[in-house]
């Protein structure tokens, strides 16, 4: 059976999309040098604004069936095909090319020979799942639609990560329900470990009312900035109050990671591993010590 992460924070611009398309991408392809085994994943993307399906080069006119779709038809409902919504590997990984085609126009070798994904299936969302969470509003077990979903895959893959929108709403609500662990990315800044008590206080109450076998994985700081005084601050209080469930790794500001869907890939996907590039290096490291957590559970 699968196990199921959810990727959470209320608060936008912690690169919660960024880290999930970049974990997931890693767990799946394996790396033998940091001992990673490929796993089979699923991404879910519970996010209207679609990033996850686009990162990987999906054009979002040519995405197909998405979330909103699958919720409208009724989740529970036992002739849904899941096949019919899901984006393979072989399409991601066509996409990602043509992608970087796009980009490099002038390159006529090709893309690189890393540009591929491995054991990596999506759910893609678009905008009109935004429009959902007023319609779960009055479904019998709203909080619940998600899981129902996922329940009729958990056999077929190892690894499940739901990215969620930067709000507390519904949809939200439904990755926790349908989770088993809990992955929260904060930006190294001040008002980021402030919002961290309205998370933790909704988090506590999911626990209570809807998931009592949700937990906390872990918390992986993100957008660090080296030598800022600020970013050791949150770092150093981050440590006091989580203690051991704050990783290690932390990911920098990056110029590269940021640009990183301009060439239609994740980062860990369209640059190698060097030791003059901290970004890629950064979510390799991470993806090392998930995966060591993960198997420690």
């Amino acid at each position: 059976m699968a196990v199921v992460i959810a990727c959470v924070n209320h608060k936008g611009g912690c690169a919660r999309t960024t880290t999930v398309v970049n974990l997931a991408s890693s767990l799946a392809n394996g790396n033998n040098e940091y001992g990673i085994l490929p796993r089979k994943v699923l991404l879910v993307d519970m996010d209207p604004k679609g990033n996850v399906a686009t990162t990987f080069g999906v054009d979002k006119k040519n995405i197909g069936l998405t979330m909103n779709e699958l919720f409208s038809k009724g989740v529970d409902s036992s002739n849904i095909s899941l096949d019919d919504y899901m984006i393979g590997p072989g399409t991601l990984t066509s996409s990602m090319k043509s992608a970087w085609r796009g980009v490099n126009p002038d390159r006529k070798k090709g893309p690189p020979k890393n540009i591929f994904i491995n054991n990596l299936w999506i759910l893609p969302a678009d905008l009109d799942l935004s429009g959902m969470e007023i319609d779960l509003a009055t479904r019998v077990g709203r909080e619940n639609r998600l899981k129902l979903v996922l329940n009729q895959v958990k056999e077929d893959f190892d690894i499940i990560i739901i990215d969620t929108p930067a709000s507390l709403g519904l949809l939200t609500i439904n990755a926790l329900s349908a989770a088993q662990f809990l992955l929260i990315p904060i930006q190294a800044e001040f008002y980021a470990l402030e919002g961290m008590r309205q998370l933790i206080d909704s988090i506590n109450m999911i626990q209570k009312s809807v998931n009592p076998e949700l937990r906390l994985l872990g918390i992986l700081l993100t957008m660090v900035q080296s030598r800022s005084k600020l970013c050791e601050k949150v770092a150093e209080q981050a440590r006091k109050f989580f203690g051991e469930r704050v990783f290690e790794t932390q990911i920098p500001r990056s110029i590269s990671i940021a640009e990183s869907p301009l060439e239609g890939a994740p980062i860990v996907i369209s640059q190698n591993i060097n030791k003059s590039n901290s970004a890629v290096k950064s979510y390799w490291d991470f993806a090392k010590e998930f995966d060591r957590r993960l198997n420690k559970r």
